[in-house]
């Protein structure tokens, strides 16, 4: 994952170059996050209210597309991964945009799909697998009489789900920045060390917030089920987790050859 120098600098100036260094890593962005998130959809509208079954679902998925396309494109699938890595210097700002603009199609594609496959009962129950906020069930015994249980619900706040995406997608995106780019630590296990570090941060955020780290994940369920209440927590959580572990990367992690400022031999 993340393995090619995706920048479009690359290839012959003819038509062929051009298809291989810009047109078929934009094709692999736009079918690739279609699907991995149609996957993920299913798992969270596969299961009851708990979160493993998207967490492996997620997970498992993108380590599988990871291993077999991310000599192509790099396998983002997600604004925020293309987001810390244009800050590591590893793809070009125009390339950039275009791999958002893919992702964030593919996910609105991929939401649209499981609108239209899924029975109408199925798909309300898990809200078109949109990611919300999570509401505490609490209960307590302060009451003078200890056989009653008084419940009491309280949703997490915005700024709550904001800094547990930010939190979970800093770590995500780090692990990736250094398994699968950096000089010295990337390693051929990289699909596997990604796939398990997304199941990981989801099964960790997913009772609060769904656990999304990736505004492609979260638009196109929030299209097609309606369901915009705290939409903005999925995009400024991931975006700026994934822009803090770029800049980590560059300034303090990464090896020397890419660190700001470079060491002078």
């Amino acid at each position: 994952m993340i393995s090619k120098n995706v920048d479009g600098k690359e290839g012959d100036p003819d038509n062929k170059g051009k298809f291989i260094s810009v047109i078929r890593p934009l094709l692999v962005e736009l079918i690739g996050t279609c699907f991995f998130v149609l996957i993920g959809l299913f798992g969270v509208c596969s299961a009851g209210p708990g979160v493993v079954a998207a967490a492996f679902a997620f997970g498992l998925a993108l380590m599988v597309f990871a291993a077999s396309f991310g000599h192509i494109s790099g396998v983002h699938f997600n604004p925020s991964v293309t987001l810390g890595v244009l800050l590591a210097g590893e793809v070009q700002p125009v390339m950039a945009v275009l791999y958002f603009v893919m992702q964030l199609l593919g996910g609105i594609a991929a939401g649209g799909i499981a609108k239209m496959l899924l029975r109408d009962g199925v798909y309300a129950r898990c809200r078109g697998g949109a990611t919300v906020l999570s509401t505490y069930v609490a209960f307590n015994h302060t009451l003078p009489d200890n056989n009653i249980v008084f419940y009491t619900e309280d949703t997490v706040k915005w700024w709550e789900g904001i800094l547990i995406e930010l939190l979970v997608t800093f770590v995500f995106i780090t692990i990736i920045l250094m398994v699968a780019l950096d000089t010295k630590s990337k390693t051929g296990l990289a699909p596997v060390l990604i796939g398990f570090t997304l199941v990981a941060c989801i099964l960790a955020a997913g009772a609060f917030t769904g656990g999304s780290l990736n505004p492609a994940r979260s638009l196109g369920p929030a299209i097609f089920a309606n369901e915009w209440k705290d939409h903005y927590v999925y995009w400024v959580g991931p975006l700026a987790g994934a822009a803090i572990a770029g800049c980590f990367y560059r300034f303090i992690w990464a090896h020397s050859d890419r660190r700001i400022p470079r060491r002078i031999k």
